[in-house]
């Protein structure tokens, strides 16, 4: 195995970051959605008249939403609900509230008041239009009486770190908010206001009623698929009494279910999957052959990089998938905390990739979260290759005990193999690039 093979599969790899997070820019997606028509507005293809129009953003990708859609939309109000220190609109009539993410606050109790006291401005037969992206679940808040914000931390905390996926977590929070599972539309119906929901998927599978909690779509789960997730995963017996004691009432038809249908027009506009897409042109300009394995990996992200290794294995040895070429994969894998280290879920399944195929040959992994930020750290993501567990233990560091302790972010830095892109204002969830003994050939 040649030096050069490594660097050329590396070089390829950080070409891809800027590459991916231009598919990711939503921007233009909502902007081209939009157009004004002679008395009121088109989306996606459907006509809305209204005297007043209310652009209301929240999540990740908030930033470039309202951007973009302040292009096509004179609005009557435009409001952003964004994370802390997070990449701001550069339209400059938006009013900005910034909250906390991954936990809720007393901030995202405020931004959800603030959209609530917003839609008393409207009048009946004006047009809300809100646009939602991923971490708007913690961004924006208001816990069902008599449960606190510190109940809501504390059953946050708890399903962060124990392995649940996105879509349980999220039918979890539905169940205990006022503005999740489509009761922040809610708000505005009861106005004469008409709702139009796009969304930005960060989740598998791209149910706009799981992005964000779905504060515009009905919900088709229950209070009982909400307590299931708890027991499966362990957690029930650690939940704040209040909370259980609630969760149970909500069980036995004491507090009412979520609701089940609304008028409102909802749409996905931007996926995963979209910036694979996306991503499979541009390598094909560049020379290079890919293949779409999947949007939708989820599970243990330590397992699903054992599982990539596998597949690009035996793509090098026996071309079952590519013979040559890059492997593009996508979706939201966990991580189940354990240690006390620093890393994240796209670290986390680099770093088991690259344990499986060390010395095997030339094939090599760029795994990278789309909003920039990797569980607790500055990084977006990691590089790992072959020759990533040798290079580490020239240096005195072991994947193994960064996997046990959760520190692969300490890992991958010490290599120079992190990926920092700083906050993006987009989330379309995470997306990997296998590269197998490939490199640009123009």
């Amino acid at each position: 195995m040649k030096a050069s093979d490594s660097s050329e599969l590396r070089d390829l790899a950080l070409r891809l970051v800027s590459q991916t997070l231009t598919a990711s820019d939503p921007a233009p997606v909502v902007r081209n959605c939009i157009k004004w028509i002679s008395n009121g507005i088109e989306v996606c293809g459907r006509g809305f008249s209204a005297r007043n129009i209310a652009v209301i953003a929240i999540g990740k990708a908030a930033p470039r939403l309202i951007d973009g859609a302040l292009e096509s939309v004179e609005a009557t109000r435009a409001l952003a609900v964004i994370p802390r220190g997070w990449v701001r609109p550069k339209s400059s009539n938006v009013e900005v509230i910034e909250s906390t993410h991954p936990l809720p606050s007393s901030l995202s109790i405020k931004a959800a008041e603030e959209i609530i006291e917003l839609s008393r401005t409207l009048s009946k037969g004006d047009l809300a239009l809100i646009l939602i992206s991923g971490g708007g679940s913690a961004l924006v808040e208001l816990p069902k009486p008599p449960l606190t914000i510190d109940d809501l931390v504390e059953l946050n905390r708890l399903m962060l770190n124990s392995g649940m996926s996105i879509s349980e977590i999220n039918t979890v929070r539905k169940h205990v908010s006022m503005v999740k599972g489509g009761q922040l539309a809610q708000y505005f119906i009861k106005r004469g206001i008409r709702v139009i929901g796009l969304y930005v998927s960060d989740v598998p599978g791209d149910d706009p009623s799981l992005i964000a909690s779905g504060p515009t779509v009905p919900d088709k789960s229950s209070f009982s698929d909400a307590v299931g997730f708890l027991k499966a995963r362990g957690i029930w017996g650690n939940l704040p009494g209040r909370v259980k004691v609630f969760l149970e009432d909500g069980v036995r038809g004491v507090i009412p279910e979520t609701p089940k249908r609304l008028r409102v027009m909802n749409k996905v506009i931007l996926t995963n999957v979209d910036v694979l897409k996306s991503l499979r042109v541009r390598l094909s300009e560049l020379g290079i052959r890919s293949i779409i394995l999947t949007s939708r990996l989820e599970g243990e992200a330590r397992e699903v990089g054992k599982a990539l290794a596998s597949i690009a294995l035996d793509s090098l040895r026996r071309g079952l998938l590519i013979k040559r070429g890059v492997v593009l994969a996508g979706g939201e894998p966990t991580v189940t905390v354990r240690g006390n280290g620093k890393g994240g879920r796209t670290m986390e399944l680099a770093a088991a990739f690259a344990k499986s195929v060390s010395k095997e040959g030339p094939v090599a992994l760029l795994a990278l979260a789309t909003d920039g930020i990797d569980g607790n750290t500055d990084a977006a993501g990691a590089y790992a290759d072959y020759t990533t567990e040798s290079r580490a233990m020239g240096i005195g560091l072991s994947i193994d005990d960064a996997l046990i302790r959760n520190d692969t972010y300490t890992l991958f830095k010490a290599l120079n193999d992190v990926i920092i892109t700083g906050p993006t204002g987009t989330q379309v969830n995470t997306v990997v690039a296998m590269l197998i003994n490939t490199k640009i050939t123009h």
